[in-house]
C-alpha cells in the first residue's frame, strides 16, 4: 500500500473515532427530561384551547369570536436547552408564549413575534419566614413564529443571576386571540426539555 494511502487511512481513523466520542459525550450530557404530549398532559384553563397528540393550538372558528387560554404542567427537572415549535395564521392582536418558573419562584416569559405581552408581572410567594415577597418575571419578546431552541441556563444566568442549584418546577403556554377581524389560529408543538446529567 502507497504511503500516501495510509495516512488518508489513518487520518479518516481518526476523525471517525473523533466524532463517535463527540457524538456520545453529546448525548450523555444533555436527554430529554420532558416531551410535550399534549394529549396526555391537557391541563387547560379557558375556552377554544385544545390538544391534540404533542400539539397545543388555538383556533375560536370565526374572526368574530375571540377568546384564549392556558396550559400548565408541573416538573422537577435541572435546566438545559429548551426547544418547541410554534406558529399562527390569520394573525392581528394576539397573545403567545412560553412561561418557564424556577425553584427559586424567578420565571422567564418567550413571547413570540408580534404577541402581546403576558399580563402577570411576576411570581408572589411566601419566604421561609412566611413573609409575602415578590419575583418579577423576566420577559423576552419578539422570538420568530418558527421552530426554537433555547438555552436555559443561558438565559437564567443572563437575566436571573448565577444558575446554582435550581431546577424547572412548572411550564404555562398562553395562547389569546383579541381580535374581531381575524382567526388568529395559533399552535404550539414539540415542546422539549433536555435536562443535564
Amino acid at each position: 500500500m502507497l504511503p500516501g494511502r495510509k495516512v488518508v487511512l489513518g487520518f479518516m481513523f481518526l476523525l471517525f473515532a473523533a466524532l463517535t466520542i463527540l457524538y456520545f459525550q453529546t448525548t450523555d450530557s444533555e436527554k430529554i427530561g420532558y416531551e410535550g404530549n399534549f394529549e396526555d398532559d391537557c391541563n387547560l384553563e379557558g375556552d377554544f384551547l385544545s390538544c391534540t397528540g404533542n400539539e397545543l393550538y388555538l383556533d375560536t372558528q370565526n374572526p368574530s369570536l375571540t377568546g384564549g387560554g392556558v396550559w400548565n404542567k408541573n416538573v422537577s427537572l435541572s435546566p438545559g436547552k429548551i426547544s418547541w415549535n410554534w406558529n399562527g395564521e390569520d394573525l392581528d392582536n394576539f397573545s403567545l408564549w412560553l412561561k418557564v418558573t424556577f425553584s427559586d419562584h424567578k420565571s422567564i416569559y418567550y413571547v413570540a413575534a408580534g404577541s402581546t405581552n403576558p399580563q402577570s408581572e411576576g411570581e408572589y410567594y411566601r419566604d421561609q419566614e412566611n413573609r409575602r415577597r415578590f419575583s418579577p418575571s423576566v420577559v423576552i419578546a419578539g422570538i420568530p413564529l418558527s421552530s426554537i431552541e433555547r438555552d436555559l441556563v443561558e438565559d437564567y444566568t443572563r437575566y436571573c443571576g448565577p444558575a446554582e442549584n435550581i431546577k424547572v418546577v412548572s411550564i404555562r403556554a398562553g395562547l389569546g386571540d383579541n381580535s374581531t377581524l381575524c382567526k388568529n389560529v395559533l399552535k404550539i408543538s414539540d415542546l422539549k426539555i433536555y435536562a443535564q446529567s
